[in-house]
């Protein structure tokens, strides 16, 4: 599994949060109590919204040695940003730069999205469930399967059709359903869409539930989502995500403003 950041806001309070993100990666004292390890060293990446314009990144490197794009990273937040990024932890799929998150898609109902996971699902079931043929996604992740899932099946981005898409999703999931999207319209419209759920039998363990729970920062003028293990690294006013939460994030960018809606996933 993975470490995962959402962030929209004031990028100049972000450099921290990304700091934390790469010392969660590199050592991991949730992954290790599970005996697991305590890196996510196989391959990172992150998409930046800014001033009108995207950066796509993506490596197979782990984060923690990616110092220059990480710098870069930095250097460029300040005034307002939508910020994702995710360390991957591979348990399904090759290790290559085609399963490297966030994954970019573009939609025939005119919108595209980028997306993060973080957990395992059912690949079958979300290949039947999309009527996918299962020889032509051998070497892709559960993560790439669940991602073309919705650029099949999303009819618009609006919160009631992604509550019932994602819903259906975490039925699959086998351990968790921690996902991030940003959405954007052909129209110049913006969304995000955060999702944090994890089986309910798999976190009766409390060493499964430090290491998947979500948790969220919400701070004037910023509003995050992270793995649980930031906190570690970042001392704010975290708050654990109550398993089953959805966030729906409008953004309007013209205004360098947002809004958060908080659901429940069905």
């Amino acid at each position: 599994m993975c470490r995962v950041l959402f962030a929209v806001g004031r990028g100049d309070e972000m450099p921290p949060l990304v700091d934390a993100f790469v010392m969660a990666s590199e050592k991991d004292p949730y992954k290790e109590a599970r005996g697991k390890g305590r890196e996510h060293r196989d391959g990172w990446g992150y998409v930046l919204f800014k001033d009108g314009n995207v950066r796509h990144y993506r490596s197979l490197r782990p984060v923690f040695e990616d110092i220059d794009a990480v710098e870069s990273l930095k250097s460029e937040l300040e005034g307002f940003v939508v910020l994702m990024a995710h360390s991957r932890a591979a348990s399904q799929g090759s290790k290559n730069l085609f399963n490297t998150q966030p994954f970019g898609f573009s939609t025939r109902r005119g919108f595209s999205y980028w997306i993060y996971h973080n957990g395992d699902l059912d690949k079958g079931k979300i290949i039947e469930m999309a009527e996918f043929e299962e020889k032509d996604l051998e070497s892709a992740s559960d993560s790439y399967a669940m991602a073309a899932y919705l650029c099949r099946r999303l009819e618009s981005f609006e919160a009631s059709e992604l509550l019932k898409h994602y819903s259906a999703l975490a039925k699959t999931a086998k351990t968790s359903f921690n996902t991030g999207t940003l959405f954007l319209g052909s129209d110049g419209t913006a969304a995000g869409f955060v999702t944090a759920y994890s089986k309910p039998l798999y976190i009766m363990n409390p060493k499964n539930w430090d290491y998947v729970r979500q948790n969220v920062l919400r701070e004037d003028g910023l509003f995050a989502v992270g793995s649980s293990t930031l906190e570690l690294y970042f001392k704010a006013e975290w708050k654990p995500v109550v398993n089953g939460t959805a966030f729906y994030v409008d953004i309007d960018f013209e205004n360098e403003a947002f809004n958060v809606k908080e659901l429940v996933l069905g």
